[in-house]
């Protein structure tokens, strides 16, 4: 479970991401702390043309509760008392644009090679 502040974006934003090249069992699903009442828009235009447009859930924002007991939960700029040992990320692009997009990936990326390999999840 992908967790960032709002459900809206970043999080929907690396489950797309993860679910492109997950390993064989995995899933992601994205959730808030605080839902917003739609997907971010930011979200939509910064995958839209991609290889994960299509794999972008556009349902309503749900808040952590929403999910019951996740395998690994990723907080991205967000804490997330109720879930020790989740996996941070900070972001290094703070803005809605190309290199959030790009990073996000990444990482994503990285953490469906690392669940492949057994290996243990990054913080960083």
């Amino acid at each position: 479970m992908f967790v960032c502040p709002h459900g809206a974006g970043k999080s929907r934003m690396a489950a797309a991401w993860f679910n492109r090249v997950a390993p064989s069992g995995w899933s992601a699903t994205s959730a808030g702390l605080e839902p917003q009442e739609t997907v971010s828009a930011h979200a939509v235009r910064l995958l839209a043309g991609t290889p994960v447009a299509d794999l972008l859930d556009e349902t309503s924002p749900r808040p952590v509760s929403a999910v019951s007991d996740p395998a690994v939960v990723v907080t991205i700029d967000c804490s997330l008392d109720s879930a020790p040992g989740a996996v941070s990320w900070r972001l290094d692009n703070a803005e809605f644009e190309e290199p959030m997009c790009s990073e996000i990936r990444q990482r994503a990326e990285e953490l469906a090679t690392t669940l492949a390999t057994g290996g243990s999840t990054p913080d960083r």
